[in-house]
């Protein structure tokens, strides 16, 4: 019997998220045409989620990583800035055992749609860290999914892609 690489597994949990984030993009828009409304604006939501964002940031630039872990959803599929597929043990094991120390990490440029229970969040990162004793700068725009589970929000999936400011 052949088993699916964790590759692939990745992939496709990655491509059904979109999948449905597309759905759910489609759906809202269709609604908010019919009764006027703005398509995937809430408030409150939004300020939930731009503050994790920053809370997220300032866990990686403080290495609390046990905390950071619990705002993973338990399936989490990301794609890092170098197009490695990654799933939550994986991220994990990164952070705790990477080379490299974040410094500073500046969410900025964040906008957010909501879609009931799932929000998506793209924006822009400026991280510093140091790395084999050398302290470099990276910027990178991100598009991140989050999920509430039992009332509390949760990053499911991610993808990087460097930029220049």
């Amino acid at each position: 019997m052949r088993t699916i690489p964790t590759v692939v597994v990745l992939v496709v949990i990655m491509l059904v998220v979109m999948a449905l984030a597309t759905v759910a993009t489609m759906a809202q828009s269709t609604l908010a045409q019919a009764t006027g409304a703005q398509p995937g604006v809430n408030a409150a939501t939004e300020e939930e989620i731009k503050a994790l964002e920053t809370k997220l940031a300032d866990l990686m630039v403080h290495g609390a990583w046990d905390e950071y872990e619990k705002l993973l959803a338990p399936d989490y599929a990301g794609i890092t800035y170098n197009g490695k597929l990654e799933n939550k043990e994986g991220a994990m094991l990164g952070l705790r055992n990477g080379p490299r120390k974040v410094i500073v990490m500046e969410p900025e440029d964040l906008h957010v749609r909501t879609y009931g229970e799932t929000a998506v969040l793209q924006g822009q990162l400026t991280i510093w860290a140091r790395e084999s004793g050398r302290v470099s700068t990276k910027v990178e725009r991100f598009t991140e999914v989050f999920v509430r589970q039992d009332g509390h929000w949760h990053l499911a999936a991610m993808q990087e892609t460097p930029t220049s400011k």
